[in-house]
């Protein structure tokens, strides 16, 4: 029978035996595995904020008069405040709801007046461009525009693609940045 030992060696023998484009290749998948388990279990804002009510409806309110008597005294964790078996359910359902709706709502501002003040920045920096640079964010603008009146681009594929625009040509993308603006907006 192989032991957790014997098993440990066979694997770093296989490592040894690898070349480098080999072990490069499988660091890399390793690597996307990580990346995946990490940013993809990331909940959204708006989530956390529906999951911190709900706690909070939980830890105040409860259906049973001992239990909120017994929670008074400090001898069980738990509700304090004793309402209806129907409003408890309304609350433990609508206040988490509403307190994710209000977070994505806010978040949602906050992102606009963000990205509206990306969009002023980057502008700045493109007008201090040649002038075959900003002759050709013209005509770019231009095609985007007709598009938009085509009907092929909505209002906010628009602004999105007029952001983007502009900020290829300011400065080179930071890729935190788009990843904490991507995390909040979701």
């Amino acid at each position: 029978m192989e032991t957790p030992t014997t098993r440990a060696e066979g694997v770093a023998e296989r490592l040894k035996k690898m070349d480098g484009n080999r072990l490069a290749a499988e660091f890399s998948e390793f690597v996307f595995f990580i990346k995946r388990q990490f940013f993809g279990q990331i909940p959204s804002v708006s989530a956390l904020g529906g999951l911190a009510i709900g706690s909070w409806v939980s830890s105040t309110f409860t259906t049973s008069p001992i239990r909120a008597s017994l929670a008074s005294w400090g001898l069980v964790k738990g509700g304090r405040h004793v309402v209806s078996p129907a409003f408890y359910r309304a609350l433990s359902i609508t206040l988490p709801v509403m307190a994710a709706a209000f977070t994505a709502y806010g978040l949602h501002k906050l992102l606009k007046t963000y990205r509206e003040d990306q969009l002023g920045r980057h502008m700045a920096m493109a007008a201090r461009l040649k002038e075959e640079i900003q002759a050709e964010i013209r005509e770019k603008l231009a095609l985007l525009e007709k598009a938009r009146t085509a009907g092929l681009i909505s209002g906010g594929e628009f602004d999105t693609k007029k952001a983007n625009l502009y900020r290829s040509y300011s400065r080179t993308p930071s890729r935190i940045e788009d990843l904490i603006v991507a995390k909040l907006s979701n």
